[in-house]
């Protein structure tokens, strides 16, 4: 996008530069002359990106880290308590997050998509910038084909940890954003979830077992009909209403 779409203003930083930065750095390197600035972008020192961890956190690590982001203090009390809720931890972690706030992230079910929506979101405000007082208009969006709308649930548990609850095909539920989603089934659940590429296509993943309840807002809050979802029974897939 040429520059002269971007007037300048509080929105040029946050919008326009990172953009020409990224994809015209030449043109960013001149447009930083013309202001007087003569800072060196080898300045900006990159944060390293953390590795992936290769599983999600145990029980006990989801406790501990739940304890030492909102009471510290009360760590060592851990061991105790999984013993005193051992079976009922859902019903704990749902207790402490009305007690104290939403759990921390857990850095595995982070959505590995989360670069793809911003450039997604800023797109969308580059076409929308004001130019000269008037709205600029953006290329009209090709009509979408709509898909016959199909959601599975299903329960997963690897190896001895904890069970996660998985949605496929909410992509087919028009006017959804999968990102919108994910949050709101975190909040829901006062637990992690995230979007992430499936074999099936894109999946969220909602930490615990939340099958029916999941399928239950899905109906209420996403007014998707119930014959169009469906939950996986070890196989089964069996209709929801």
């Amino acid at each position: 996008m040429p520059p002269e779409y971007c007037e300048y203003g509080p929105d040029f930083e946050r919008l326009c530069e990172p953009w020409l930065k990224k994809y015209h750095p030449g043109m960013h390197v001149t447009l930083k002359a013309l202001r007087g600035d003569t800072s060196s972008d080898n300045d900006e020192e990159e944060e390293p990106v953390p590795e992936k961890p290769a599983e999600p956190w145990t029980t006990e690590e989801r406790l501990t880290k739940f304890y030492e982001l909102y009471v510290p203090e009360k760590v060592s009390d851990v061991p105790s308590l999984l013993e005193k809720y051992a079976g009922k931890e859902e019903k704990l972690f749902i207790a402490l997050s009305k007690k104290y706030g939403p759990e921390p992230e857990d850095p595995y079910y982070m959505s590995d998509n989360e670069d793809e929506d911003e450039s997604e979101d800023l797109a969308k405000d580059m076409d929308n910038l004001q130019v000269g007082g008037k709205k600029r208009r953006g290329v009209k969006a090709k009509k979408s084909v709509k898909s016959e709308t199909r959601v599975l649930i299903q329960k997963l548990t690897r190896s001895k940890r904890k069970a996660t609850t998985v949605i496929v095909g909410m992509e087919t539920v028009e006017g959804i954003k999968l990102k919108d989603a994910s949050k709101a089934f975190s909040k829901r659940f006062a637990g992690s979830s995230s979007v992430k590429d499936g074999v099936k296509g894109k999946e969220i993943i909602i930490q615990g077992d939340h099958m029916e309840d999941v399928a239950a807002m899905i109906v209420d809050k996403f007014k998707v009909p119930g014959d169009c979802v469906f939950l996986d029974f070890d196989g089964g897939v069996v209709p929801y209403q």
